[in-house]
């Protein structure tokens, strides 16, 4: 028999209080403004009153299922899941593989001369190990919030350009992990990551029918060359279980949780907005008549449930829509962010010019030549060919969504920018793990799962030690 919600909401609030608690008691009290609400907690005993309170409450009334008996059960629970046994010695093994080479780096070849004046947080190496390169934006929002100089030419750099979602996480997060953000954004990354590994082998299980190819592709992502960031205080832990959250629930027509990771991607990265493209064919798919290339009139499961699913579809716009209206207010234009982008070199180019200008290069001094004088640059051309190649088969198997999922994800950042940081970019395309799963034969599978992890290890190498990984 159930519990009824109010228990297991007094069940809830027990649990928080706790955690805030222990908080108190181990890092200190806190006072911070939470969205808008100004909250205060200086000495331990209070949230602990409340945990207690809420304890004999519920359990007055309602004795069945008792929270601690529910605790342990939970977590038995999650310890047998088929999806957590598969999902947790990839997950450990590769993201503390990141962590150990890029300290291992650290102490064996150092920092290059040009990176004596890299910002820092920590004057101890291995604490100070997530301190790199964007992380210092998203550790100035969370920590000072968004500022913007109206008075600043265009290629003068400003936080306005990242989205909140990831920030604000690590803001509010670090109230109970002891005021370290820093640490706290690795957290979430981490923690973002397990659960989206999770939801990705779901998702396989469904498309390939097959365990062993559901399991490669999710190996093959998380040793992905550019799956570097997924231990780092990045977004891209975020962005990639939004988005794989979002889809794998929009498939099952769970549309509320659809549109609330929907919603979350829209404010995670400013490209999360595309998702309701992807979203909004899966929506009207079922209206296709594929074979004869025209629209089934109606919908198989009526106008009213098609709406539904559109109005899901639009959460991730919506996300980005709000995120504008908040730099409206803080700059007069609600596309502000788009225009920061130029700071970072990303200006409109043709990709004729992008393509056309690697292949004077090569035609002019050879492969080796652009290979090893413009390695980084070399690596990302491999990652977009990779990504692009993958969207015809994609389409083959899949359908329609997943390959616009890759081609929309890729395009515009690539007329604005070339390949400018495409490795980030294409880390969290699951599609395309997805179709490598199930494509590759069973024998090659190690081989191919070693090559990324070595390559995933070089990249470590490269970004921990603060060596230009754009």
């Amino acid at each position: 028999m159930k519990l009824p919600k109010w228990a297991t909401a007094l069940d809830l609030v027990a649990v928080a209080m706790a955690i805030v608690a222990l908080s108190v008691v181990v890092a200190g009290g806190f006072r911070e403004t939470v969205f808008g609400v100004r909250l205060s907690v200086t000495d331990w005993w209070r949230p602990a009153l409340w945990s207690v309170a809420a304890i004999i409450i519920r359990h007055a009334i309602v004795r069945r299922h008792p929270l601690p008996q529910r605790v342990v059960q939970a977590v038995v629970r999650w310890w047998r899941d088929p999806v957590t046994k598969a999902v947790l010695p990839i997950h450990l093994a590769t993201r503390g593989g990141v962590l150990a080479v890029g300290f291992l780096a650290i102490i064996l070849i150092g920092f290059p001369p040009e990176a004596s004046s890299r910002w820092r947080i920590y004057s101890h190496d291995f604490l100070d190990l997530p301190a790199r390169w964007d992380t210092g934006w998203y550790l100035g929002i969370a920590t000072g919030g968004y500022q913007f100089n109206p008075r600043a030419d265009a290629g003068f750099q400003q936080n306005i350009a990242f989205f909140p979602a990831f920030p604000m996480a690590m803001k509010y997060l670090s109230i109970v992990f002891g005021r370290q953000p820093l640490w706290t954004g690795v957290a979430v990354s981490l923690v973002a990551f397990f659960l989206a590994l999770g939801y990705f082998l779901r998702l396989a299980r469904d498309e390939l029918h097959d365990e062993a190819a559901a399991v490669t592709a999710v190996m093959l992502l998380a040793a992905y060359p550019f799956a570097v960031f997924f231990s780092a205080a990045y977004t891209e832990g975020l962005f990639l279980l939004t988005l794989v959250g979002a889809v794998y629930h929009f498939r099952h027509d769970q549309l509320w949780r659809a549109a609330a990771w929907g919603l979350v991607c829209g404010l995670t990265r400013p490209n999360g907005c595309f998702l309701s493209i992807v979203l909004g064919l899966m929506a009207v798919t079922p209206m296709w008549d594929a074979v004869r290339w025209r629209p089934l009139v109606p919908p198989p499961t009526g106008w009213l449930h098609l709406g539904q699913r559109l109005l899901a579809a639009s959460a991730p716009g919506v996300g980005m829509l709000a995120f504008s209206a908040y730099i409206y207010q803080l700059t007069g234009n609600p596309f502000q962010w788009t225009m920061q982008n130029v700071a970072w070199g990303r200006v409109y180019r043709d990709l004729d010019s992008l393509v056309s200008d690697r292949v004077g290069y090569i035609a002019a001094n050879g492969l080796y030549n652009y290979a090893s004088t413009q390695t980084i640059d070399f690596f990302y051309l491999l990652a977009v060919l990779f990504v692009l190649g993958s969207a015809w088969p994609v389409y083959r198997r899949f359908g329609l969504p997943y390959a616009v999922l890759l081609l929309v994800s890729m395009l515009p950042p690539m007329a604005a920018g070339g390949l400018l940081s495409m490795g980030r970019v294409t880390s969290v395309l699951f599609p395309a793990f997805l179709w490598m799963g199930g494509a590759i034969p069973a024998r090659h599978r190690t081989a191919w799962i070693a090559v990324f992890a070595c390559l995933q290890g070089f990249v470590a190498v490269m970004f921990f030690t603060w060596r230009p990984l754009f």
